[in-house]
């Protein structure tokens, strides 16, 4: 199985439909790790925080375009995106005591999915401050419902944008969305844009 990213590939890649991230595998532990990545614009006194949820899907690519074009306000918006990377956990094949091998391998994976969720968050932070709109970036690591609800609040938003897998309604009856729970969970305005 291969589910490395080398480290020159780009959302730009992904955005072609090309897909090679590693898919998500969930921990049952729900610990908070939020990484800032390294864009910094910040508001002095912006009049609106907005969170747009981001990932490497098509209907987070149209969110993401429809608040660019609809709803961001450059001049007075401060706008947070928020990417979550899922952890990583490799199954020991029934071993009592994991492996050393087994660590070094989660922790590569990690590491690859870190990078992917860095340069992700950049890739849509560059299209921002080519608006000069200010934005931050966070990476954040778990469960993506729990996540993105939890990071909003914290930054106490005053909306959240973010895209709709197109599940069918049989299948977010007994599934659910993450756009689903953030709607019924998150203490602000939740928008998710209809392709």
């Amino acid at each position: 199985m291969n589910t490395s990213i080398q480290p020159n590939q780009s959302k730009s890649f992904l955005r072609k439909g090309y897909k090679s991230v590693p898919p998500p595998i969930e921990k049952s532990d729900s610990l908070h790790l939020h990484e800032q990545v390294d864009h910094n614009e910040l508001h002095d006194n912006p009049s609106r925080i907005i969170c747009i949820a981001v990932d490497e899907s098509d209907s987070s690519q149209y969110s993401f375009k429809w608040a660019l074009e609809n709803f961001i306000c450059k001049e007075t918006d401060q706008v947070f995106l928020l990417h979550v990377r899922p952890y990583v956990s490799v199954p020991t094949y029934l071993s009592p005591v994991p492996m050393l091998e087994d660590k070094e391998t989660e922790y590569e994976l990690d590491q690859c999915n870190r990078n992917f969720s860095h340069e992700l968050i950049r890739d849509f932070a560059k299209d921002l401050l080519n608006e000069n709109i200010k934005c931050r970036g966070f990476a954040l690591r778990g469960d993506p419902r729990e996540e993105i609800v939890h990071k909003v609040n914290e930054l106490n938003a005053d909306v959240l944008i973010i895209g709709s897998r197109g599940m069918s309604t049989f299948k977010r009856m007994f599934i659910g969305s993450v756009s689903d729970y953030c709607v019924h969970h998150c203490h602000c305005t939740v928008i998710v844009p209809k392709e």
